[in-house]
């Protein structure tokens, strides 16, 4: 572990976990440099988890103006065990989550710090209002890509003159950005939106996301700040989850349910460079969505299946558990008893998922019988009025 200071007025710390990252992670780096916020009152924790690339023969001596500890980890983590021990190293009472492809505006860590003056409960988000850009181009990137980058590197000249003498094919990452496109601001004439999931609920939501199912959707480490204090009465990250996915919505869902204020912000915007991404977190993330439910086997969490499984979008999903929990508060013994069959047809979608997104046949896998399907439409018909988004739901079940 290297640190540059030991002062204890550090109220902020900032935790970037990073593994073969290199260069973007120099760019977040080098954009943390340009806070507003007094540098003597910040720490950046940096975990290179076990990379193989060149960031530990960089940032062996990195000496930034913020304080800056630098922990290198030859053993490989995991997504939430690192995260950990950002925490347990912090010395601020305020933590960021920042990712190490995350380039930051400069009243990025002053908004998020501002945001906790008045609660030690809330949890504030920045992640929905990221934008993407292309600070490198990989070799594994496609054409369609390189001819996005072709376009959009025509903002400035400069960029766009890297860009001209690339030669193609690459044999390793060439860096079209450079650290003096984060002091001039040149970064954001490459960036543009890329993320719809995210603008579906900044656009049909408010700051608290009133209205909104699942505010811990917000819970993203990519950019998101709480109280220290928070995080370790919560209990942290759990790291049985190792690989990629919902380990930060688990932990954030357990924070909402000790009641937890969420926060979506459009103040603290950040720009993700895109990077190339395996397969493999395809397989990863399903696997840690079914330990999700093992832990939390609600509703809240089972319905999560819909849209991994793309039979529906964030709205209807969000409308499908109102119009469940009035279900819930109903009298009808008939309603409740077909809540029971609504669980475990989720159920199933979930195990469905470890082998095929295309679910066919959902009632046969859940081993509904010729008179539980008939029971099942009666259901729908009496649902139809009052509940329109769970029948519809119903019927693309039944006819799967």
């Amino acid at each position: 572990m290297l640190e540059n200071n030991s002062n204890h007025e550090i109220e902020v710390s900032i935790i970037i976990p990073s593994q073969n990252k290199y260069p973007l992670n120099l760019l977040t780096l080098y954009s943390l440099e340009k806070q507003t916020f007094n540098p003597n009152k910040m720490e950046v924790v940096f975990i290179n988890d076990a990379s193989t690339d060149e960031t530990e023969r960089t940032l062996q001596n990195y000496h930034p103006p913020y304080h800056f500890q630098y922990i290198h980890s030859t053993q490989n983590l995991g997504r939430a065990r690192v995260r950990n021990l950002g925490v347990q190293s912090a010395k601020g009472s305020i933590i960021i989550f920042l990712d190490a492809e995350m380039i930051t505006e400069p009243d990025f860590v002053e908004n998020h710090y501002n945001y906790h003056q008045t609660s030690n409960k809330v949890i504030v988000s920045g992640a929905m209002y990221s934008k993407a850009l292309y600070s490198c181009i990989y070799p594994a990137f496609s054409d369609e890509i390189l001819n996005m980058l072709g376009k959009l590197t025509k903002n400035n000249q400069q960029v766009y003159k890297r860009y001209k003498n690339c030669s193609f094919p690459l044999t390793k990452p060439y860096q079209l950005l450079e650290k003096k496109d984060i002091d001039t601001g040149t970064y954001k004439d490459l960036s543009f939106h890329a993320y719809p999931w995210f603008q579906e609920i900044t656009s049909n939501f408010n700051e608290e996301m009133e209205g909104f199912s699942f505010p811990w959707m917000a819970f993203l480490t990519g950019n998101i700040s709480m109280r220290k204090e928070l995080i370790i009465k919560a209990g942290l990250f759990d790291e049985e989850f190792y690989h990629y996915g919902y380990e930060d919505w688990e932990l954030g869902y357990r924070l909402y349910q000790m009641g937890a204020q969420y926060i979506n912000s459009n103040q603290m915007v950040t720009y993700h460079q895109e990077h190339p991404v395996g397969e493999r977190k395809w397989r990863e993330a399903v696997g840690n969505f079914g330990l999700f439910t093992i832990k939390h086997h609600d509703m809240d969490v089972l319905i999560l299946a819909l849209e991994l499984a793309r039979m529906t979008d964030l709205m209807t999903m969000n409308n499908i558990l109102k119009e469940y929990k009035s279900l819930l508060g109903s009298d009808s013994d008939e309603f409740k008893i077909f809540s029971e069959k609504l669980v475990y047809i989720l159920e199933t979608i979930t195990l469905l998922l470890e082998v095929d997104i295309r679910h066919k046949n959902i009632l046969g896998a859940a081993g509904f019988s010729s008179k539980a399907r008939k029971e099942l439409k009666k259901d729908m018909k009496k649902m139809k009025k009052l509940y329109p988004n769970l029948s519809q739901f119903i019927y693309l079940v039944i006819n799967s």
